[in-house]
């Protein structure tokens, strides 16, 4: 039996009506956004074309608040909260680039980047659409939110390092010259975190896919079938 809309419940309703609200207000900053991208100098046909994806799955949002599609809602959401991201993303990150006349680095862009009032409204977007995804996927079941909640929580520490060694300290830390005994204890402590991530990162992708592999149907031919009464000899 493949995926179906959510049953339509108060709660389904008013999940549907903060999405239209929220794609028509990704919508209309999409529109300020193009218009940004030709109007100002110098212009970037780049940002104006990311602007004109964001607007297409602005659009796309609407019609799921408005009820359609109504076969697979969870997957409609998902794409649109991934193509918000991305398309402000690059968009963005060109527009900054490209206006600052090669005055700042990249480092210093992807920090104008995360400032950016409108980026960060466009990620809240899609952080709201991809949750909303989830919520149509995994319904009331109670099992697979579990499984899901164990795997945030697992990786949760895998994301935290990665952040610490791309946005803080942590790569000086680990890349810093082994001239001591503290050293080579920094390099062993080093090797066995990061095989502790890996494996904290196994086990949270397989508990996060299992919370969705157990919403899946069977594949044809592997429906479990009642095993027939044993006849008497």
């Amino acid at each position: 039996m493949g995926e179906t809309g959510p049953r339509t419940t108060r709660g389904a309703r008013a999940t549907r009506l903060g999405l239209l609200a929220i794609a028509a207000l990704v919508g209309a900053s999409a529109v300020w956004g193009m218009s940004d991208a030709v109007m100002r100098e110098p212009p970037v046909w780049g940002f104006l074309g990311f602007e004109a994806v964001t607007l297409i799955a602005a659009v796309i949002g609407i019609l799921l608040g408005l009820g359609r599609p109504r076969e697979a809602p969870a997957l409609a959401a998902a794409c649109v909260g991934a193509t918000i991201f991305a398309a402000a993303t690059l968009g963005r990150f060109s527009a900054i680039v490209t206006r600052s006349d090669g005055t700042v680095s990249e480092g210093q862009a992807l920090a104008r980047l995360v400032r950016d009032p409108v980026f960060d409204g466009r990620v809240l977007a899609a952080a709201v659409f991809v949750g909303a995804a989830v919520v149509f996927a995994l319904g009331g079941d109670r099992r697979a939110w579990r499984r899901l909640i164990v795997g945030a929580l697992l990786a949760a520490p895998v994301l935290a390092v990665g952040a610490w060694l791309l946005m803080g300290s942590g790569l000086n830390w680990l890349m810093a010259p082994v001239e001591s005994f503290g050293g080579a204890v920094r390099i062993v402590v080093a090797v066995v975190g990061a095989l502790a991530l890996a494996i904290l990162a196994s086990v949270s992708a397989h508990s996060v896919i299992g919370a969705f592999e157990s919403r899946l149907p069977p594949w044809p031919g592997e429906e479990r079938r009642p095993s027939a009464p044993k006849q008497p000899a």
